[in-house]
């Protein structure tokens, strides 16, 4: 429910409850499988099999028309202690190609190797040089996906944007000037990335759609293991279809075919099992990114716990606020459980919401480090509904509904003459609707757990 015409005083109480985002390296620990059906009359397009250290993809080909895929993403701490700087007898000649410049990857320009060793000082670990890489790009680097931003790594340094393909150049760029081995991954976003508009994972966002670059690195004791510059360190989540590598070799199976959507390639998802959870938070970089386990500290505390009704039964899905001096982190759950990090300590008051239930709320006293389980069963919650006609009875197209819950007002619009509030408290409840900013009309219902209550208003 979003806060709509509010008074003045409504409004500086929501500015101050403004849900605050967590900078930093957002730690994530488990497994996630995604299984796709890819179909399209004129043909689907060559697929491969690859896996590396943390991803796997499998095919089975159905024809040429049709594709069934397997993603899996693992987000199990990266095991990998290689000293940095690398020592060059610990990396083969095969690998000597992903060490060299390239056209659009200038890894011996000046301004590129002058900046990889300002980046990497006093890195102890290859993955620590990487990490800090990936990081400086994401403070730094702004996405723009206009045809006039050039894509190569010079570029991208130089003006300080990119779009994926910049991203991922100056990445390798960088990581390879280091002495680190690094090529560019080719792949794609399927539909459920929202198609020109940005998808979320785990609150970080990647701005494509459609064809995708992203980067992998190859760690001597570990193997390769993709990154995604715009988007995370060490992995990349399961909706990456992977299509080629740069050196590497991917005979297809059928030389024709579409991935693109506008070209009636259809996606569906036949399984999605997502099992990883938040571990940590890790202090950079400052804009939010996704990453795996780097050693044994823990650096933020973590509160975590299951959700359910009254019945012992697992709650879908919801949301767990963690708030603090009047901001919150807001994250969402799945399948009953929670996890989310806490990069301060202190008092924290955590909320957990579901679709259909009244929200539960507790204080906590939290130090970073440690790890805290909190297990909620949550009440039904109580609606609130009604119709909203004008003085001759026809149904009123605009305006907004508003309940007060504590110091804060939420508002719904009117949707056809009618409103639906869900997810309540019980409680009493003053509501008013609001036309042109101006209350004009208002009642004031009890309600209960579990229990639909209506309330009709006429308005001038």
């Amino acid at each position: 429910m979003n806060p709509l015409r509010i008074s003045l005083l409504t409004v500086l109480l929501i500015l101050l409850l403004v849900p605050a985002t967590e900078a930093g390296l957002i730690v994530l620990e488990g497994e996630h499988t995604v299984v796709y059906d890819i179909v399209n009359p004129r043909g689907v397009a060559f697929i491969p099999n690859y896996s590396n250290e943390s991803f796997e993809q499998k095919v089975v080909i159905l024809d040429e028309f049709s594709k069934r895929v397997t993603v899996t993403s693992r987000m199990s701490p990266l095991k990998t202690r290689v000293q940095f700087p690398i020592q060059s007898a610990s990396i083969s000649s095969s690998l000597a190609q992903y060490l060299a410049p390239e056209k659009d990857r200038q890894s011996q320009h000046p301004s590129i190797v002058r900046l990889a060793s300002e980046i990497t000082r006093g890195s102890g670990y290859a993955h620590e040089a990487v990490n800090s890489i990936l990081s400086w790009i994401a403070d730094t680097l702004t996405f723009d996906a206009s045809l006039t931003v050039p894509a190569d790594a010079v570029s991208a340094l130089k003006y300080k944007k990119a779009y994926c393909v910049g991203y991922s150049n100056l990445a390798v760029a960088l990581i390879r000037a280091a002495g680190i081995p690094a090529r560019v991954a080719h792949g794609y976003l399927p539909p459920g990335y929202e198609w020109g508009f940005s998808k979320e994972y785990w609150g970080v966002k990647v701005n494509d759609g459609g064809f995708h670059a992203y980067l992998e690195v190859y760690y001597p004791d570990l193997g390769w293991t993709f990154s995604d510059a715009e988007h995370s360190h060490n992995f990349v989540d399961p909706f990456h279809i992977i299509l080629r590598v740069d050196g590497e070799t991917m005979p297809g199976y059928y030389s024709g075919g579409y991935l693109d959507v506008d070209k009636a390639t259809f996606y569906t998802i036949v399984e999605n099992k997502d099992k990883t959870r938040m571990a940590d938070i890790l202090p950079v970089p400052k804009i939010k990114r996704l990453g795996r386990r780097m050693d044994d500290r823990q650096y933020a505390a973590i509160v975590t716990g299951k959700v359910t009704d009254t019945s012992g039964n697992f709650v879908p899905e919801g949301t767990v606020v963690v708030w603090k001096d009047g901001k919150g982190t807001p994250n969402s759950f799945a399948n009953g459980t929670y996890s989310v990090a806490v990069s301060d300590s202190g008092k924290h008051r955590i909320e957990l919401k579901g679709k259909g239930f009244s929200k539960s709320s507790r204080e906590i006293q939290i130090e970073k480090g440690r790890t805290y389980r909190f297990d909620t069963a949550l009440n039904p919650g109580g609606v609130i509904f009604g119709n909203v006609r004008d003085a001759s009875g026809k149904p009123v197209d605009d305006g907004d509904v508003f309940y007060r819950e504590g110091t804060v007002s939420y508002g719904i619009s009117i949707d056809k003459g009618s409103y639906r509030i869900e997810g309540l408290a019980p409680g009493s409840y003053k509501v008013s609707v609001l036309r042109n900013d101006r209350e004009v009309s208002s009642g004031t219902v009890d309600v209960h757990s579990g229990k639909e209550m209506r309330l009709d208003f006429v308005v001038k």
